[in-house]
């Protein structure tokens, strides 16, 4: 299987998310947490805000569907009017009349008025982390002297509700989650949670083992999306589960079995400037890592870099050809390859210890299980529809 064409010229709207780190700090410490840094409270500076979208805007890389997201660390720990400086720059780098979409996920305890009126203003799209009921959220989403989160999370998701922000929720899902899928789903419907998706604990950057790492947790994981599906499907209103979604998406796509890579192991389609101007691209959970072949991971520094020299840059020229050739060896051997497109090469290097691997225990549940399940499930509604006609 031929690798990408990285040629600057072919790069032309190739990065759909732009994932700025305004800061690593974070104000919990959930201990099943990727980042390595969430101690550092350095904030970003605005030129180096500027520069991230001068890269990108002068390189012309931005895709169609192009979004700014604001992530790592806690976002919201940066307060609103820092915010209203970068939305500022950004539009000021941008092309004459593009309209430049931000989004920001955040655990949701600092949400208040002052967020809302910002996020109205701007039009700015809201996920929020909580797991659920506060038994499984506050088991493993706790602060630094061990208090639970679940309280403060929740206030800040019905503050956008009773403000009328656009908003998701993203629910970690660990063993312990496996036998309360139902709950989960009640628990969302009832806190008027419409669009839902779910994060597997992953072994990944600083989290180096996972709950979901034992056996017998791919035939739980099976049962326990099925649960979701059903009962999402049954809650009023229904809610839309990520996962299902995107597997229908996936198949829809014009290209659908013709295409050989996705938004992680493609180069720019996703691109992440630390709180320094770091700049990464592939898997955003690299950045903070460290590796004896590739450092730290780091392709180009903002404000210097230049699309040139992140294409000639020998980190990044090793980490592209050991990317893709695992991605062909997952070409070769995953019947399931049209479905992840040679999966995270951040999954890979934390369970395998290098890019050039194949199957994952996150890509056994994020792309096999959820495959499975959400085309039986898909089966069966067009079976109950028929019989219905």
């Amino acid at each position: 299987m031929a690798g990408p064409t990285i040629e600057s010229g072919c790069l032309r709207g190739a990065t759909r998310l732009l994932i700025m780190q305004p800061t690593a700090f974070c104000n919990v410490d959930c201990d099943y947490c990727y980042l390595p840094n969430r101690t550092d409270p350095r904030i970003m500076s605005h030129d180096i805000v500027a520069a991230a979208a001068d890269f990108v805007f002068q390189g012309g890389l931005d895709a169609s569907d192009f979004t700014v997201v604001w992530h790592a660390g806690e976002p919201l720990v940066v307060p609103p009017s820092w915010y209203r400086e970068a939305f500022a720059r950004i539009g000021a780098a941008a092309p004459a009349n593009k309209a430049v979409p931000h989004a920001i996920q955040t655990n949701g305890m600092l949400i208040n008025d002052d967020w809302c009126d910002l996020f109205l203003a701007h039009g700015v799209r809201v996920g929020v982390s909580i797991d659920g009921p506060a038994f499984l959220h506050d088991a493993r989403r706790r602060t630094r002297s061990g208090k639970g989160t679940h309280a403060a999370a929740l206030r800040g998701l019905r503050k956008l509700r009773e403000r009328g922000v656009p908003s998701h929720a993203i629910c970690v899902v660990t063993n312990a989650t496996l036998p309360h899928a139902r709950e989960l789903i009640a628990f969302f419907n009832e806190e008027g949670v419409t669009d839902l998706g779910f994060n597997i604990e992953e072994v990944e950057g600083a989290n180096t083992a996972s709950s979901l790492a034992r056996p017998g947790s791919i035939e739980d994981f099976r049962a326990f999306f099925e649960g979701v599906l059903e009962a999402a499907d049954s809650a009023s209103p229904p809610l839309r589960i990520r996962e299902y979604r995107n597997m229908l998406a996936m198949l829809k796509h014009p290209a659908f079995g013709r295409l050989n890579a996705n938004s992680q192991n493609m180069p720019f389609a996703m691109l992440t400037v630390a709180t320094g101007g770091e700049l990464f691209t592939f898997s955003p959970e690299l950045a903070g890592l460290l590796h004896q072949d590739y450092g730290n991971y780091v392709v180009g520094r903002l404000p210097q870099a230049r699309l040139g020299d992140v294409l000639a840059n020998p980190v990044f020229r090793r980490m592209l050809d050991d990317i893709w050739e695992g991605i062909a060896l997952c070409h070769q051997s995953c019947r399931y390859f049209d479905i992840c497109l040679g999966g995270s090469p951040v999954n890979k290097m934390s369970e395998c210890g290098s890019f050039v691997a194949t199957e994952t225990l996150a890509c056994k549940l994020v792309h096999q299980v959820v495959a499975d399940v959400s085309l039986a499930h898909l089966d069966r509604r067009m079976s109950d529809e028929r019989i219905g006609a």
